[in-house]
């Protein structure tokens, strides 16, 4: 259980209230995310791999110096809460989540939001039904681009994703505008047709040429891909590789795929930077599937049993969730 609020002295100055779960394990995403001058590190040690050694010494010095890496320019740190409040360790509670980058835990203060790596004396894990608060909410919908690098490159499998109605049309509209993915939308193939066939085969294949993200989105339609698509008759169109992890690495499948004006000097090229993610929307208003739904998903999608499933929450999904649990 939390601090009263009445056990806090005021003199702390800390807030009336403690944070709540759910916010605090988005607050150490945001604060655990690259800083500028590793996003920039990043970048210019990229670049150096086509350019001459003392090109990328010049440019990161001089991106040391804009970003204040050698004590000038602008106070990058005004604002910013030095050092960890020492009451925290006596009142409040802290919690343990994974950092922005999913490869260590980080603890965070619930009152004062401080964060650390190394764990306080008066840590104390979270109880049942937290767990189940979190494993129901997700990930927010804002930091599910990471967590689909995450689990296709890190965990070698397709992450398949669910959500609210609002969340999935939110996600649609994400996949179709951002310049890195791709949008297959197979909710088209509620009935199937060439046409229908034929803009998912171009999906795939600007996917895999370009390095993108192909997210398969189904909504609330779960086309017969077992039994109706991912077959012989379609396999130069929708092969049922697309659901399996490194299935369109496989040179054979994307010969069927690509056509005489998809290949770069006569090659079906694959580029660094492909992934594959599936969007299903809950079918009702629980946050949750069916048991009708379910085995759907396991009958109609190839590979379902190895896939990983993420759910994902915007803002009104948390509110709701979190009352509907509450009640």
């Amino acid at each position: 259980m939390a601090e009263a609020a009445d056990e806090i002295p005021k003199d702390w100055g800390w807030p009336e209230a403690p944070y709540q779960l759910e916010d605090l394990q988005e607050y150490v995403l945001k604060i655990t995310q690259p800083t500028q001058q590793e996003k920039w590190d990043h970048q210019l040690e990229a670049r150096a791999l086509d350019s001459k050694l003392e090109d990328f010494m010049e440019e990161k010095a001089f991106a040391n110096l804009m970003l204040n890496k050698e004590g000038t320019g602008e106070d990058k740190e005004a604002g910013v809460h030095k050092g960890i409040d020492p009451n925290a360790y006596k009142k409040g509670r802290w919690y343990r989540f994974l950092n922005h980058k999913g490869d260590c835990y980080v603890y965070v203060h619930n009152y004062t939001r401080d964060v650390t790596a190394a764990r306080p004396g008066n840590f104390t894990d979270l109880t049942e039904e937290e767990k189940k608060r979190l494993e129901k909410l997700g990930v927010p919908i804002r930091d599910l681009p990471r967590h689909i690098e995450r689990v296709y490159d890190k965990e070698k499998q397709i992450p398949i994703i669910y959500g609210s109605e609002e969340a999935c049309e939110a996600l649609k509209s994400f996949f179709f505008y951002d310049t890195y993915s791709e949008l297959l939308d197979a909710s088209k193939l509620k009935r199937i047709n060439a046409g229908a066939l034929e803009a998912c085969r171009t999906a795939m294949v600007n996917a895999v040429k370009h390095g993108k993200t192909l997210c398969i989105y189904m909504g609330d339609v779960l086309p017969e891909f077992r039994e109706k698509i991912c077959i012989s008759k379609y396999r130069d169109t929708f092969p049922s590789a697309i659901f399996q992890h490194g299935g369109m690495e496989v040179d054979s499948v994307r010969e069927k795929i690509f056509r005489d004006e998809d290949k770069e000097a006569g090659t079906c090229m694959i580029r660094k930077g492909f992934r594959v993610c599936i969007v299903v929307m809950y079918d009702n208003m629980m946050y949750t599937f069916s048991s009708f739904r379910k085995e759907e998903l396991q009958q109609k999608i190839p590979n379902f049993e190895n896939m990983s499933e993420l759910r994902c929450y915007n803002d009104d999904d948390k509110k709701k969730i979190l009352e509907q649990m509450r009640a």
